[in-house]
């Protein structure tokens, strides 16, 4: 089956944002989806992954005469319309769907995976279908967590990926007040697929440690994805969220700059009826002692993974 790149204009160096759990991703990729020439998966998708002409939706929601756009909830209050809004998601499910029980995009790495032929024909032209019903230009989806580059990499080989950072304390404390992480990630292993015979007896003896074990897997996601992008040698441009929130439409800019968009009011618009909050403090602020040293102490492990696994 063909994968010719240049099939559909609208796949042309696609927009991907990646970074671990609650860095951040959410608040900047959301601004930057805003974009007038960007078509992007909505969670409206992720319900109903076979019906891809919900898409048509966002025409009579976003358009030229006027722009109703959907956010995630952060600190600031939102409508009540809110929920009803076409806004960008994740979309695990939705990539479920499209992959099949073959591939588990969810819960895996998909470290040294690649899409064969037909898989990559599939993705594109699901996603093709995504933004010319929309009406746009260019394509732009999150993922969160294992950015899975090589796999996404093998289908949209010219992507242009944003990857967001943030510091490890504040990130971990975030994580763990997060109730999804509670259910997954605090005493088990959540994203499979890279771990050595060591590292599971490690985590299975730290299981009741939180702390340790949030520290630990969002440690792996950084250097899992330090390694992919050294593997493929992919498009990547570097985004602090700390920068972010010193200077929020100085970032966007330079990510419009970095991907080639246009500047468009559509993007800026969202800081004239949203703040944008400092909630990073000193570490000794986030933790006690005890837990810092922990964190420190995994952050400070040199890195076996390449030794092992590439």
């Amino acid at each position: 089956m063909s994968t010719d790149y240049t099939t559909y204009k609208e796949l042309e160096k696609p927009i991907v944002f990646i970074g671990n759990p609650r860095s951040g991703t959410s608040v900047i990729s959301e601004i930057v989806m805003r974009h007038k020439d960007i078509g992007f998966a909505s969670k409206f998708q992720d319900k109903n992954a076979q019906n891809l002409k919900i898409n048509y939706l966002r025409r009579i929601l976003d358009n030229r005469f006027w722009r109703i756009q959907g956010q995630k909830k952060q600190l600031n209050n939102l409508g009540i319309l809110n929920k009803f809004t076409f806004r960008t998601f994740e979309n695990y499910n939705m990539w479920q769907e499209i992959l099949g029980s073959d591939v588990d995009f969810r819960g895996e790495f998909l470290l040294n995976e690649t899409a064969d032929p037909e898989t990559i024909y599939k993705v594109r032209e699901y996603f093709q279908k995504i933004v010319s019903y929309q009406g746009r230009k260019r394509l732009a989806f999150k993922i969160t967590g294992p950015s899975r580059l090589g796999y996404i990499h093998s289908i949209f080989p010219d992507a242009h990926f944003v990857r967001i950072h943030r510091k490890a304390v504040p990130t971990i404390s975030s994580l763990l007040k997060s109730g999804f992480w509670e259910r997954r990630g605090q005493k088990q292993l959540w994203w499979k697929g890279v771990y050595s015979v060591e590292e599971k007896k490690w985590a299975e003896a730290h299981k009741n440690d939180p702390v340790a074990m949030t520290a630990f897997q969002i440690k792996k996601v950084t250097d899992v994805t330090d390694f992919e992008i050294a593997k493929t040698r992919a498009d990547v441009f570097d985004v602090q969220y700390g920068d972010f929130i010193q200077n929020p439409e100085g970032i966007i800019q330079g990510i419009l700059d970095y991907t080639g968009l246009a500047h468009d009011k559509g993007c800026f618009s969202y800081f004239k009826k949203n703040k944008i909050y400092n909630r990073n403090k000193k570490d000794e602020e986030y933790f006690e002692a005890k837990d810092l040293e922990t964190i420190r102490s995994i952050y400070s492990k040199e890195n076996q993974y390449l030794a092992s696994h590439s």
